[in-house]
């Protein structure tokens, strides 16, 4: 799980639904983690089959915070800088990256991922994908789930799983944070 320990509250519902299905995650403030930290974290990304960005009310507001607060900016760099190495190592693996927010839009761009859901509030729902994993079963997502960012200077291909949210509703892309309009 990549995060800030500040939406504790969304990070927690996240662990309980990985608990629920069998999946112990990893989750940084509460393993013990020997200096230098980036080796714990490659070496837990490499027995990892998923990441999970958890994008909650706090990382938004930290990293809406940072352009006029002098301390909330050295902690948005410091979030800022793990997430880019997570998601570089997932990318390196090959693993699914999985971009998870909490009902707020992403307002930092995620340079990789292959999964979006942007109203991950539904824990039936992550329980049913968190169960794919741990029975090691390939997730097929229905292909009208597939999009392409309308951006043409963007273009990432991934799964949306916003899909079937009731309409209309606009999403940014994580990755370029281009506007999608769903009518």
């Amino acid at each position: 799980m990549s995060h800030t320990k500040l939406d504790e509250r969304f990070c927690d519902i996240f662990d309980r639904a990985c608990a629920r299905v069998g999946i112990r995650s990893f989750r940084s403030e509460f393993e013990t983690i020997q200096p230098p930290a980036w080796k714990t974290i490659r070496d837990q990304m490499k027995r990892s089959s998923a990441m999970f960005l958890l994008i909650g009310k706090e990382l938004v507001e930290m990293q809406h915070r940072s352009s006029y607060d002098t301390e909330t900016a050295r902690s948005w760099k410091y979030t800022q800088n793990w997430i880019a190495y997570e998601i570089g190592l997932a990318c390196e693996r090959g693993i699914a990256v999985w971009v998870l927010c909490d009902s707020v839009a992403v307002n930092f761009p995620v340079p990789y991922f292959n999964h979006y859901q942007p109203f991950a509030n539904d824990m039936n729902w992550l329980r049913q994908i968190l169960d794919h994993y741990n029975k090691a079963i390939y997730l097929r997502p229905p292909p009208e789930l597939k999009v392409i960012c309308p951006n043409k200077n963007c273009g990432i291909e991934f799964t949306f799983w916003g899909y079937h949210h009731p309409r209309p509703f606009e999403v940014p892309c994580p990755q370029c944070l281009e506007i999608m309009r769903y009518g």
